[in-house]
């Protein structure tokens, strides 16, 4: 790693040593800390990135404002995907030094609308670092084996096949591709995994829950990991308790996005997750102020080290909540999110108005989580219809069904009616991930 450092250019051994030890830091120096970084990008992009410095003008804004008077920071409009979108030349800096060390990334696009923006070597780096860093958490030290089911592009050139394969040896990892998940991908993965015995395994939330699924139908596969970290997707509370048993491990749920970083991360004391306050500052929203712990709100997010091409209040369409819990066990001291509700555009309505999250029938998930289920997905076709399409692995009991759908008409009453469907599968999303919820009312993207 240290010569990786010296051929490329890169520090990413450096920031991971960094944020080892700022994650100890006490409260008030970590505060002091994200204050100062928050102070030094937005000077960087009143002075260097066109769109900041005439949005700052134009609403009243100046850096120095902002160290007298940290609240004047929300005077600045969010900033959502389609500004990203039609402003991508005057997001960017104007500082030739550091766009030389840009490169452009295509988010996956979960909603049907993929994201291109750019990223600099600062935040590359960051990045890598504070994913290493949860490993650790979850058990993985640093080049120790670890396995990853995730995305993966179908068609890719061989001199970025060579370089993948390089950077996994590198990092002394495996991935199967979320993409093209079947029964010989996962044998595959199953044998791999048992061979090479990874430390963590790191995957979307609904691919991990496939391969449990898979490994419990097989009994001659007994795989075990120290840690899981589930990422990219909501973990439903009946999905996670699955997982943890068949693997016989915790999970450690991470909430990140392309854009941002790693946000925040759950610690081995599992009671909400730990927002990363140097690389991040976080603002929950609900009714245009500042939400308190356990109130769902709107998640704004200003990344504090991509200058290349700032994210100031950036808008992600999740909702979650400040944690209502103490210190953590941990020592880390580090605020936390409570929970992390998921995608507006998951959210369902109920006839009467009311907005409901995806996980609305609490407990009543656990039925579709059944070793008869290989998969689930449930769909608000209209106020009045429900449609719950299921893999089959065998016959699912009926009580299963009907535990279910008294639960959705419990939640949006008597009048709603509940449709099954039984496809050979549910297609992933253009992402590799998978939706358990999807209202055609909220077309958000």
């Amino acid at each position: 790693m240290r010569l990786h450092q010296v051929l490329t250019g890169r520090h990413i051994l450096d920031q991971l040593i960094d944020l080892r030890r700022t994650q100890w830091l006490g409260r008030d120096e970590l505060e002091d800390l994200q204050n100062r970084k928050l102070i030094q990008l937005v000077e960087y992009a009143y002075q260097n990135v066109p769109y900041y410095h005439s949005l700052f003008d134009q609403v009243g804004f100046h850096p120095s404002d902002l160290k007298k008077d940290k609240t004047t920071f929300q005077r600045i409009p969010v900033l959502t995907k389609e500004i990203v979108r039609s402003n991508q030349d005057a997001l960017q800096t104007t500082e030739i030094a550091r766009q030389k060390r840009m490169i452009k990334v295509t988010t996956s696009g979960s909603t049907g609308h993929p994201l291109s923006f750019y990223e600099d070597s600062d935040f590359r780096d960051r990045f890598t670092a504070a994913v290493q860093l949860h490993l650790e958490w979850a058990g993985a030290e640093l080049w120790h084996k670890h396995a990853y089911i995730w995305g993966a592009g179908f068609e890719v050139k061989a001199q970025q096949a060579l370089r993948t394969r390089l950077i996994d040896w590198e990092w002394n990892r495996f991935i199967t591709n979320a993409f093209l998940l079947s029964d010989q991908s996962l044998e595959d993965f199953a044998r791999r995994v048992i061979r090479e015995r990874p430390d963590v395994l790191m995957g979307f939330a609904s691919s991990v829950h496939n391969f449990a699924h898979f490994v419990r139908q097989r009994p001659e596969f007994e795989i075990s990991f120290k840690g899981i970290i589930t990422s990219a997707e909501v973990l439903l509370p009946a999905v996670r308790n699955y997982i943890e048993e068949t693997f016989h491990c915790k999970i450690f749920n991470r909430y990140s996005t392309r854009e941002l970083d790693g946000i925040a991360c759950e610690c081995e004391a599992h009671d909400g997750l730990h927002v990363s306050l140097d690389c991040n500052y976080v603002e929950i929203i609900k009714d245009g102020k500042p939400a308190e712990p356990g109130e769902v709100g709107q998640i704004i997010v200003t990344n504090l080290d991509n200058r290349g091409m700032p994210f100031i209040r950036y808008q992600i369409n999740d909702e979650g909540a400040w944690s209502k819990s103490g210190p953590c066990p941990c020592g880390r001291s580090s605020p936390k999110m409570g929970s992390v509700e998921g995608r507006i555009v998951d959210t369902f309505l109920a006839a009467d108005g009311r907005k409901v999250w995806a996980g609305f029938a609490g407990a009543a998930y656990k039925c579709l989580v059944h070793p008869s289920i290989r998969q689930f997905q449930v769909v608000q076709e209209s106020l009045d219809c429900l449609t719950v399409r299921i893999v089959r692995d065998g016959p699912v009991p009926q009580e299963n069904m009907d535990q279910f759908a008294c639960a959705i008409r419990r939640t949006f009453g008597d009048h709603v009616q509940v449709c099954w469907e039984f496809p050979e599968e549910i297609p992933v999303l253009p992402s590799g991930k998978h939706q358990y919820a999807i209202s055609k009312l909220n077309s958000k993207p």
